[in-house]
């Protein structure tokens, strides 16, 4: 595909992916007797599973997402397709329009749409992801965090530390040290 992503649960794998006026994508392209065709039927011989690629109507920004702890792969579509325009002048990458002549269908390829997909698929796919990660990391390490404070306390108490030596060195009064850690052993 075109692009990836890396997280500690997932690798995601996207790109624009070719689409017909119904709704057919695009596995590939190849040419056939010098004319650019998709594959839309993977496995199929001869011309049986290709479509020309002339009538490529626009393109679907797409992910794989496999799980890094299973062989579990989910798909990723974001729900505004590219639209492919008939002249470049009608190009509006911000809009989702893009020019593609018949014979430069792979739009992946052009920096300027590269960009503009990967943006979109960053912003609405992988951030809400990696934030979700974020969070998780985060509770994570203040549940060990929270963990080692009070085996720190309770070490401190058994060593006959007072509260307000506790809530010091916690940052706390001597009161919300022992109301937090009283009844913890």
């Amino acid at each position: 595909m075109g692009w990836m992503h890396e997280s500690d649960t997932h690798l995601h794998e996207a790109a624009l992916v070719a689409v017909f006026e119904d709704g057919t994508e695009s596995h590939g392209s190849t040419m056939v007797d010098g004319v650019d065709y998709e594959i839309v039927a993977p496995g199929r011989r001869g011309k049986d599973g290709l479509r020309p690629s002339a009538e490529v109507v626009g393109w679907l920004l797409s992910c794989d997402c496999a799980s890094r702890s299973s062989s579990e792969v989910l798909s990723w579509t974001d729900p505004v397709q590219w639209t492919r325009v008939p002249s470049a002048s009608l190009e509006d990458l911000a809009n989702h329009r893009v020019f593609a002549p018949d014979t430069d269908l792979d739009v992946n390829m052009r920096p300027e749409v590269a960009e503009a997909a990967r943006a979109v698929w960053r912003r609405q796919h992988l951030d809400p992801i990696d934030a979700d990660g974020e969070i998780r990391a985060a509770a994570e390490a203040r549940r060990d965090a929270d963990a080692r404070l009070d085996a720190a306390v309770a070490k401190a108490r058994r060593l006959g530390r007072s509260w307000a030596d506790i809530g010091a060195a916690a940052g706390m009064t001597r009161q919300s040290a022992n109301e937090r850690w009283k009844d913890r052993k």
